[in-house]
């Protein structure tokens, strides 16, 4: 939990908000300070207010780097603009367009084309355009090791079956992502696999399962040195701590029973 302030105080200059700012209407400026500076450990409801109040969608995951979709800067900075500013319908609208299809010249363009092009009718709620995109993203690599790229359209597809509520496939989804794990040379977009897997389990609301992506995802996260998806994991791990007590729902007893306390200063709910 030692970064839990830093990603939040990054996060808070990201937007340009000051610390002023950010506070009023959610906790005193100098509690703020105090979780900024990780002398004071947010309980969970502060943190989902915190959540909302930097505009933060847990549905919405920039990329740590974009992949190339063309040799041409223009149409990469393009999609990378779109994409970090989540505009899925002008990302959509720019991808159908003929100059841009005409110039994909490598599979790897190909792949993260058809990545795109999923991404945007998933936000556009064109859920089975999405997925015929994103299974056109994984026919280069078929019976492959898959890439990082690969990884997230496995993941992405998961997330529509969870949306549907296709448990089965979901998994199957979340296990071809991870297939091979042992065997990948680290990317920083690979952090947001484990993120990505336990929305999916959000969505179905199995509690259990996402608690645990999430804390591995987080000793993931941690073990590489990086920040990114450390304010996601704990934003939606403040989620799951509202609904398993909202909904009434058992915490995994055992092994990960004690997470909520050491994050949020909170009893479990049993």
């Amino acid at each position: 939990m030692r970064d839990l302030g830093t990603v939040i105080k990054e996060l808070r200059k990201e937007k340009h908000f000051t610390q002023k700012e950010l506070a009023a209407g959610v906790c005193a400026q100098s509690m703020l300070s105090a979780i900024e500076n990780n002398i004071y450990v947010p309980n969970s409801n502060l943190l989902v207010n915190l959540a909302n109040k930097l505009m933060v969608n847990l549905d919405e995951v920039s990329l740590a780097t974009n992949f190339p979709v063309s040799s041409k800067y223009n149409f990469n900075d393009k999609v990378d603009d779109l994409c970090n500013n989540h505009q899925y319908h002008e990302l959509l609208q720019f991808l159908l367009q003929d100059k841009i299809f005409n110039n994909l010249k490598t599979d790897l363009q190909i792949q993260a084309y058809y990545y795109y092009l999923g991404t945007a009718q998933l936000q556009t709620s064109a859920l089975f355009e999405a997925i015929q995109s994103f299974e056109l993203s994984l026919a280069g690599i078929k019976n492959q090791r898959p890439n990082t790229l690969g990884r997230l359209a496995y993941m992405s597809m998961g997330y529509i079956y969870a949306l549907q509520g296709q448990k089965k496939l979901a998994e199957k989804n979340i296990n071809m992502a991870f297939k091979h794990w042992d065997e990948f040379s680290y990317e920083e977009n690979q952090n947001v696999l484990y993120y990505l897997a336990a929305l999916i389990y959000f969505k179905l609301n199995d509690y259990q399962n996402s608690t645990a992506y999430l804390a591995d995802g987080i000793e993931f996260i941690a073990k590489h040195n990086s920040h990114y998806m450390l304010a996601n994991c704990y934003f939606l791990l403040a989620r799951l701590a509202q609904a398993a007590h909202n909904d009434n729902e058992r915490l995994e007893p055992n092994r990960r029973k004690d997470l909520f306390t050491e994050l949020y200063s909170e009893d479990a709910f049993e």
